[in-house]
């Protein structure tokens, strides 16, 4: 077996059906199995999966028990020597993985790749990331539009890339659209399981750098994300949970006495973006919407402790 393709749903039926129907064109030549874990939908996608994707094996998670728990559900029965993590709001467009696949064979010591995600629309949107640091909070408060000329200065933790960027090494790729090679999988092992939803795959990435492994962003092939669309189903839980994982992550690879610094900053950046979103010319409705989240996002950071309870 050339790719094995794990995809975690929850109540994502008509995300999953589209997603799944792109899978035979964007494999192309190479070999594939489908592993669809179902974290107790309740809108008939494990149903849907039996009926239409006959060929897909269905794993029940038997309740909702988030990305990590869902993929390492599935890795053990993996076969592929390369294993993909896929987000049931993707459409795969034809000979996509199939380009993503071979990439991944001319890496020396590739730990994971990524394609260039797009919107509905065709435009880029968001596929990469640098590792956590305060001083991207700082500076998106200074300059929330990340206009400023040096590069380094534009950095913030999920990147947009370029339509003309070529492929190039990267921190960590987004989990929306993720390929691991066997021996890479073997060699870090599975996600961390204390990371429910959100920066699972950073950890993972983060992992397969510190033992020697590369982690690419590649722009030769595209994957449409929907971005959201699933995760958009529980909005407050989202937002808690993002903060969560976020803190769990700083205290275990940077300690949790750097946690408050993080935490400064990113009150300093909702605040200050909620406060120009308030004042903005342009579409008000928009700008009303994301003030309100980044007024909730500023005031998550006054939580000494974040709780984040999974939809069932």
């Amino acid at each position: 077996m050339d790719l094995s393709i794990i995809i975690v749903s929850w109540n994502t039926r008509e995300l999953l059906r589209n997603c799944l129907a792109s899978l035979p064109a964007a494999c192309g030549d190479f070999t594939h199995e489908v592993l669809v874990v179902d974290n107790a939908s309740s809108d008939g996608s494990a149903a849907m999966v039996a009926e239409e994707f006959p060929a897909c094996r269905l794993l029940p998670g038997g309740g909702n028990l988030g990305f990590s728990r869902g993929n390492n559900l599935a890795l053990p029965q993996t076969t592929g020597q390369a294993v993909l993590l896929l987000n049931p709001d993707t459409v795969c467009p034809p000979d996509s993985l199939a380009k993503l696949f071979c990439f991944a064979g001319q890496i020396d010591r590739a730990g994971a790749v990524g394609p260039r995600l797009i919107d509905g629309q065709g435009r880029p949107t968001l596929t990469y990331g640098f590792f956590p640091a305060a001083w991207h909070h700082w500076l998106g408060a200074l300059d929330p539009w990340r206009v400023l000329p040096v590069p380094a200065w534009q950095r913030r933790g999920m990147w947009i890339p370029q339509a003309s960027e070529s492929s190039h090494p990267v921190d960590y790729v987004s989990g929306a659209c993720l390929l691991m090679p066997r021996t890479a999988l073997e060699q870090v092992g599975g996600l961390d399981e204390q990371f429910f939803m959100y920066f699972e795959e950073t950890d993972w990435c983060l992992r397969a750098r510190k033992a020697g492994l590369e982690v690419w962003y590649c722009a030769e092939t595209e994957i449409v994300h929907l971005e959201g669309q699933a995760a958009g189903k529980a909005d407050q839980f989202t937002l808690r949970q993002f903060q969560l994982s976020y803190r769990l992550f700083l205290a275990k690879h940077l300690g949790r006495r750097r946690i408050w610094n993080f935490r400064l900053a990113q009150l300093a950046e909702y605040s200050l973006k909620a406060l120009w979103r308030s004042l903005a010319p342009g579409d008000r409705r928009r700008n009303r919407d994301l003030a309100r989240r980044f007024r909730q996002t500023a005031g998550l950071q006054c939580e000494q402790n974040i709780a984040a309870n999974p939809p069932d």
